[in-house]
């Protein structure tokens, strides 16, 4: 994984929702969507972006198909961005 491609993957909400809540607990593909109201079309291709950079990956379980972080280092970037972005909101 290069640092433009983490970065275009990380540069956008759902994706980051995703994430947040992927490293919160653990969730499959079918919940993800009645947790973000978004079509499975839609939130099918934020993950297949997410696992082709490598940030995820897909565990498949009977039925179930599990989404789990690669890195959790990710989750400590988009905190420390949020913090930064907080902080220059004051300025």
């Amino acid at each position: 994984m290069n640092v433009e491609k983490l970065f275009k993957a990380l540069a956008c909400k759902w994706r980051i929702e995703i994430l947040k809540q992927v490293a919160k607990q653990d969730v499959c593909i079918c919940e993800l969507e009645a947790l973000n109201h978004i079509d499975k079309t839609t939130l099918s291709r934020h993950i297949s972006l997410l696992e082709n950079v490598g940030i995820v990956e897909l565990k498949r379980e009977g039925q179930r198909k599990r989404i789990v972080p690669k890195d959790p280092r990710v989750m400590e970037l988009i905190q420390l961005a949020e913090q930064i972005a907080e902080k220059t909101k004051e300025v």
